[in-house]
Protein backbone atom coordinates (compact mmCIF):
# COMPACT_ATOMS: atom_id res chain seq x y z
CA UNK A 1 0.00 0.00 0.00
CA UNK A 2 1.35 3.61 -0.66
CA UNK A 3 0.06 6.76 0.81
CA UNK A 4 -0.70 9.05 -2.45
CA UNK A 5 -1.91 12.12 -0.66
CA UNK A 6 -1.92 15.71 -1.50
CA UNK A 7 1.36 17.62 -1.47
CA UNK A 8 -0.16 19.53 1.70
CA UNK A 9 -0.89 16.42 3.26
CA UNK A 10 1.63 14.28 2.46
CA UNK A 11 3.93 13.40 5.80
CA UNK A 12 6.82 15.32 6.68
CA UNK A 13 10.33 14.11 7.50
CA UNK A 14 12.52 15.38 9.93
CA UNK A 15 16.16 12.88 9.99
CA UNK A 16 19.34 13.70 11.64
CA UNK A 17 21.69 12.80 14.50
CA UNK A 18 20.69 11.88 17.88
CA UNK A 19 20.26 14.74 19.84
CA UNK A 20 20.12 17.80 16.91
CA UNK A 21 16.64 18.25 18.57
CA UNK A 22 13.93 16.46 15.37
CA UNK A 23 11.47 15.70 18.60
CA UNK A 24 11.45 18.94 19.86
CA UNK A 25 10.72 20.66 16.52
CA UNK A 26 8.15 17.62 15.35
CA UNK A 27 5.83 18.25 18.65
CA UNK A 28 6.13 22.23 18.32
CA UNK A 29 5.40 22.09 14.55
CA UNK A 30 2.20 19.44 15.62
CA UNK A 31 1.25 21.62 17.92
CA UNK A 32 0.93 24.07 15.51
CA UNK A 33 -0.66 22.19 12.96
CA UNK A 34 -2.72 19.58 14.58
CA UNK A 35 -0.91 16.76 12.88
CA UNK A 36 0.22 13.88 14.49
CA UNK A 37 3.54 11.98 14.86
CA UNK A 38 5.12 8.72 14.00
CA UNK A 39 8.57 7.93 15.87
CA UNK A 40 11.06 6.31 13.11
CA UNK A 41 13.56 5.30 16.15
CA UNK A 42 14.35 1.44 15.76
CA UNK A 43 15.07 1.33 20.14
CA UNK A 44 11.85 3.56 20.71
CA UNK A 45 9.86 0.60 19.75
CA UNK A 46 10.92 -1.27 22.75
CA UNK A 47 8.35 -1.20 26.12
CA UNK A 48 10.44 -0.52 29.12
CA UNK A 49 13.38 1.28 27.49
CA UNK A 50 11.84 4.84 27.97
CA UNK A 51 14.73 7.00 29.38
CA UNK A 52 18.10 5.75 27.60
CA UNK A 53 15.76 6.13 23.88
CA UNK A 54 14.63 9.78 24.79
CA UNK A 55 11.00 8.45 24.23
CA UNK A 56 8.17 10.73 24.00
CA UNK A 57 7.07 11.37 27.47
CA UNK A 58 2.96 10.80 28.52
CA UNK A 59 2.69 14.38 28.87
CA UNK A 60 3.90 14.37 25.27
CA UNK A 61 1.84 11.11 23.89
CA UNK A 62 -1.70 12.58 25.62
CA UNK A 63 -1.12 16.26 23.83
CA UNK A 64 -0.60 14.60 20.54
CA UNK A 65 -0.83 11.42 18.65
CA UNK A 66 1.99 9.39 18.76
CA UNK A 67 3.37 6.09 16.82
CA UNK A 68 5.95 3.95 16.65
CA UNK A 69 6.58 4.19 20.23
CA UNK A 70 6.31 0.39 22.72
CA UNK A 71 5.04 -1.88 20.26
CA UNK A 72 7.10 -5.06 21.32
CA UNK A 73 7.96 -6.35 24.62
CA UNK A 74 11.64 -5.31 25.89
CA UNK A 75 12.43 -8.81 25.21
CA UNK A 76 11.70 -11.60 22.43
CA UNK A 77 9.01 -14.00 22.57
CA UNK A 78 9.78 -16.96 24.25
CA UNK A 79 11.46 -19.53 22.21
CA UNK A 80 11.98 -16.98 19.45
CA UNK A 81 15.71 -15.50 18.96
CA UNK A 82 14.00 -12.23 16.55
CA UNK A 83 14.02 -8.95 18.01
CA UNK A 84 11.51 -6.02 15.71
CA UNK A 85 12.52 -6.07 12.40
CA UNK A 86 12.02 -3.33 9.52
CA UNK A 87 8.80 -5.44 8.26
CA UNK A 88 6.69 -5.17 11.18
CA UNK A 89 7.48 -1.08 11.57
CA UNK A 90 6.16 -0.92 7.99
CA UNK A 91 2.86 -2.65 9.13
CA UNK A 92 2.49 -0.11 11.70
CA UNK A 93 3.39 2.56 9.93
CA UNK A 94 0.82 1.61 7.05
CA UNK A 95 -1.69 1.42 9.85
CA UNK A 96 -1.09 4.58 11.70
CA UNK A 97 -0.93 6.76 8.83
CA UNK A 98 -4.19 5.80 7.66
CA UNK A 99 -5.70 6.09 10.75
CA UNK A 100 -4.34 9.74 10.78
CA UNK A 101 -5.39 10.74 7.30
CA UNK A 102 -8.71 9.24 8.16
CA UNK A 103 -8.31 11.42 11.13
CA UNK A 104 -7.85 14.15 8.97
CA UNK A 105 -4.32 14.40 10.44
CA UNK A 106 -1.19 14.96 8.57
CA UNK A 107 1.80 13.25 10.00
CA UNK A 108 5.13 14.11 11.11
CA UNK A 109 7.31 11.28 10.51
CA UNK A 110 10.67 12.25 13.30
CA UNK A 111 13.70 9.78 14.36
CA UNK A 112 16.90 8.87 12.90
CA UNK A 113 16.84 5.20 11.97
CA UNK A 114 18.06 5.53 8.32
CA UNK A 115 16.98 1.96 7.50
CA UNK A 116 13.39 2.71 8.63
CA UNK A 117 13.35 6.51 6.45
CA UNK A 118 14.72 4.25 3.42
CA UNK A 119 12.47 1.51 3.68
CA UNK A 120 9.41 3.77 4.17
CA UNK A 121 10.34 6.00 0.92
CA UNK A 122 12.02 3.29 -1.06
CA UNK A 123 10.50 0.26 -0.26
CA UNK A 124 11.62 -3.00 1.57
CA UNK A 125 13.57 -5.24 0.51
CA UNK A 126 12.21 -8.81 0.36
CA UNK A 127 15.65 -10.55 0.78
CA UNK A 128 14.58 -13.90 2.11
CA UNK A 129 16.11 -15.12 5.44
CA UNK A 130 18.71 -17.55 5.90
CA UNK A 131 18.90 -21.15 7.57
CA UNK A 132 18.83 -20.98 11.11
CA UNK A 133 22.47 -22.29 11.44
CA UNK A 134 24.10 -19.98 9.62
CA UNK A 135 21.86 -17.21 11.63
CA UNK A 136 23.14 -18.50 14.60
CA UNK A 137 26.61 -18.70 13.45
CA UNK A 138 26.76 -15.63 12.30
CA UNK A 139 25.45 -14.09 15.62
CA UNK A 140 28.61 -15.53 17.45
CA UNK A 141 31.03 -13.54 15.11
CA UNK A 142 32.64 -10.29 16.45
CA UNK A 143 32.02 -6.87 14.42
CA UNK A 144 35.86 -7.54 13.04
CA UNK A 145 34.69 -10.90 12.08
CA UNK A 146 31.49 -10.58 10.33
CA UNK A 147 33.32 -7.43 8.37
CA UNK A 148 36.04 -9.37 7.11
CA UNK A 149 33.49 -12.90 6.35
CA UNK A 150 31.17 -10.14 4.06
CA UNK A 151 34.41 -8.74 2.74
CA UNK A 152 35.63 -12.08 1.09
CA UNK A 153 31.79 -13.37 -0.27
CA UNK A 154 30.17 -9.65 -1.26
CA UNK A 155 32.91 -6.85 -0.61
CA UNK A 156 30.49 -4.15 -2.31
CA UNK A 157 28.14 -4.33 0.27
CA UNK A 158 30.79 -3.10 2.97
CA UNK A 159 30.63 0.57 1.93
CA UNK A 160 27.09 0.10 1.60
CA UNK A 161 25.75 -0.58 4.77
CA UNK A 162 26.70 0.82 8.58
CA UNK A 163 29.64 -1.51 8.54
CA UNK A 164 29.76 -1.23 12.57
CA UNK A 165 26.55 -2.59 13.16
CA UNK A 166 26.98 -6.22 13.68
CA UNK A 167 22.89 -6.69 12.47
CA UNK A 168 23.46 -5.20 9.16
CA UNK A 169 26.55 -7.09 8.47
CA UNK A 170 24.80 -10.43 9.21
CA UNK A 171 22.00 -10.36 7.26
CA UNK A 172 24.38 -9.30 4.30
CA UNK A 173 26.17 -12.21 4.83
CA UNK A 174 22.90 -14.12 5.47
CA UNK A 175 21.63 -13.15 1.88
CA UNK A 176 24.56 -13.51 0.16
CA UNK A 177 25.56 -17.02 1.53
CA UNK A 178 21.62 -18.51 1.62
CA UNK A 179 20.67 -17.19 -2.05
CA UNK A 180 23.73 -16.41 -4.20
CA UNK A 181 22.61 -13.10 -4.53
CA UNK A 182 23.61 -9.75 -3.19
CA UNK A 183 21.45 -7.85 -0.89
CA UNK A 184 21.67 -4.84 -3.04
CA UNK A 185 20.28 -6.66 -5.54
CA UNK A 186 17.86 -7.90 -3.31
CA UNK A 187 16.92 -4.03 -2.78
CA UNK A 188 17.46 -3.19 -6.16
CA UNK A 189 14.35 -5.36 -7.43
CA UNK A 190 12.09 -3.71 -4.35
CA UNK A 191 8.65 -3.14 -4.95
CA UNK A 192 6.93 0.16 -4.63
CA UNK A 193 7.82 2.08 -1.28
CA UNK A 194 4.68 2.95 1.82
CA UNK A 195 5.34 6.90 0.92
CA UNK A 196 6.00 8.07 -2.34
CA UNK A 197 4.90 11.38 -1.81
CA UNK A 198 6.44 13.63 1.17
CA UNK A 199 8.62 16.35 2.54
CA UNK A 200 12.11 15.47 4.53
CA UNK A 201 14.02 17.74 6.05
CA UNK A 202 17.84 17.07 7.50
CA UNK A 203 18.25 18.75 10.83
CA UNK A 204 21.72 19.17 11.82
CA UNK A 205 23.73 21.18 14.28
CA UNK A 206 27.73 22.44 14.01
CA UNK A 207 29.66 19.62 15.60
CA UNK A 208 30.59 21.53 18.98
CA UNK A 209 26.97 22.12 19.71
CA UNK A 210 25.83 18.55 18.73
CA UNK A 211 28.57 17.50 20.94
CA UNK A 212 27.26 19.35 24.02
CA UNK A 213 23.81 18.55 23.51
CA UNK A 214 24.96 14.61 23.71
CA UNK A 215 26.83 15.06 26.82
CA UNK A 216 24.01 17.19 28.54
CA UNK A 217 21.32 14.68 27.14
CA UNK A 218 23.12 12.03 28.51
CA UNK A 219 23.11 13.52 32.02
CA UNK A 220 19.60 14.25 31.74
CA UNK A 221 18.95 10.08 31.28
CA UNK A 222 20.91 9.58 34.28
CA UNK A 223 18.82 12.73 36.48
CA UNK A 224 16.08 11.23 35.57
CA UNK A 225 16.33 7.88 36.60
CA UNK A 226 18.20 5.53 33.79
CA UNK A 227 20.00 3.50 36.30
CA UNK A 228 16.79 2.88 38.02
CA UNK A 229 15.14 2.04 34.72
CA UNK A 230 17.48 -0.53 33.53
CA UNK A 231 17.87 -2.37 37.31
CA UNK A 232 13.86 -2.85 36.84
CA UNK A 233 14.81 -4.63 33.41
CA UNK A 234 17.24 -6.74 34.89
CA UNK A 235 14.84 -7.60 38.01
CA UNK A 236 12.19 -8.69 35.03
CA UNK A 237 14.05 -9.70 32.38
CA UNK A 238 17.50 -11.16 33.26
CA UNK A 239 21.21 -9.80 32.94
CA UNK A 240 21.68 -11.62 29.82
CA UNK A 241 18.78 -10.63 28.28
CA UNK A 242 19.42 -6.42 28.81
CA UNK A 243 23.39 -7.11 28.60
CA UNK A 244 22.02 -7.83 25.03
CA UNK A 245 19.56 -5.06 24.38
CA UNK A 246 20.64 -3.11 21.09
CA UNK A 247 20.26 0.25 22.61
CA UNK A 248 22.81 1.92 23.66
CA UNK A 249 23.90 2.53 27.74
CA UNK A 250 22.03 -0.81 28.36
CA UNK A 251 24.54 -3.08 28.39
CA UNK A 252 27.20 -0.56 29.60
CA UNK A 253 24.73 0.06 32.76
CA UNK A 254 23.76 -3.59 33.26
CA UNK A 255 27.01 -4.83 33.41
CA UNK A 256 28.15 -1.99 35.68
CA UNK A 257 25.31 -2.99 38.14
CA UNK A 258 26.62 -6.65 38.11
CA UNK A 259 30.06 -5.71 38.79
CA UNK A 260 28.90 -3.09 41.68
CA UNK A 261 26.76 -5.38 43.18
CA UNK A 262 24.51 -2.70 42.50
CA UNK A 263 25.30 0.15 44.08
CA UNK A 264 27.06 2.18 41.55
CA UNK A 265 30.00 4.11 43.05
CA UNK A 266 30.89 7.67 41.48
CA UNK A 267 34.12 6.84 39.92
CA UNK A 268 32.18 3.79 38.23
CA UNK A 269 29.53 6.15 37.25
CA UNK A 270 31.53 8.30 35.32
CA UNK A 271 33.15 5.28 33.62
CA UNK A 272 29.95 4.33 32.30
CA UNK A 273 29.16 7.49 31.15
CA UNK A 274 32.54 8.03 29.20
CA UNK A 275 31.39 4.62 27.45
CA UNK A 276 28.34 6.05 26.63
CA UNK A 277 29.15 9.09 25.59
CA UNK A 278 31.94 7.82 23.47
CA UNK A 279 29.19 5.43 21.73
CA UNK A 280 26.56 7.72 21.59
CA UNK A 281 28.73 9.97 19.67
CA UNK A 282 29.95 6.95 16.93
CA UNK A 283 26.59 6.46 16.11
CA UNK A 284 25.77 9.91 15.64
CA UNK A 285 28.73 10.05 13.35
CA UNK A 286 26.99 6.64 11.56
CA UNK A 287 23.96 8.58 11.12
CA UNK A 288 25.31 11.37 9.80
CA UNK A 289 27.14 9.25 7.01
CA UNK A 290 24.09 7.61 6.05
CA UNK A 291 21.73 10.61 5.48
CA UNK A 292 24.51 12.16 3.30
CA UNK A 293 23.98 9.68 1.16
CA UNK A 294 20.02 9.68 0.92
CA UNK A 295 18.50 11.87 -1.82
CA UNK A 296 15.96 14.33 -1.58
CA UNK A 297 16.71 16.03 1.81
CA UNK A 298 16.76 19.29 2.80
CA UNK A 299 18.97 20.84 4.95
CA UNK A 300 18.10 22.62 8.33
CA UNK A 301 20.78 23.32 10.46
CA UNK A 302 19.32 24.69 14.09
CA UNK A 303 21.47 26.59 16.68
CA UNK A 304 20.91 26.89 20.32
CA UNK A 305 20.55 30.41 20.33
CA UNK A 306 17.46 30.14 17.55
CA UNK A 307 13.99 29.50 18.65
CA UNK A 308 12.66 26.36 17.34
CA UNK A 309 9.66 28.72 15.91
CA UNK A 310 11.39 30.41 13.42
CA UNK A 311 12.24 27.81 11.69
CA UNK A 312 8.43 26.54 11.25
CA UNK A 313 7.57 28.60 7.87
CA UNK A 314 9.83 26.60 6.17
CA UNK A 315 8.69 23.59 7.49
CA UNK A 316 4.90 24.07 6.00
Amino acid sequence: MTTDLKSSEAPIFLVGATATGKSALAMELARRTGAAILAMDAMQVYRGADIGTSKATKAERAEVPHGGLDLVDFAPAEGSKERFDVAQYLRHATEFLVEQRAAGRRVIIAGGTGLYFRALTRGLCEAPQGPEDLRAELNGLSVEELRERLGKVDPGMVERIDAANPRRLARAIEVMEATGKSLRAWQEETPEPLVREFAAYWVGREKGELEQRIEKRVEEMFAQGWVEEVRGLMERYGVETVKGFPGIGYREIGEALVESTGRLAPDTLKRVKGDILVATRQYAKRQLTWFAREPKLQKVMLTGSQPISMVLPSLL
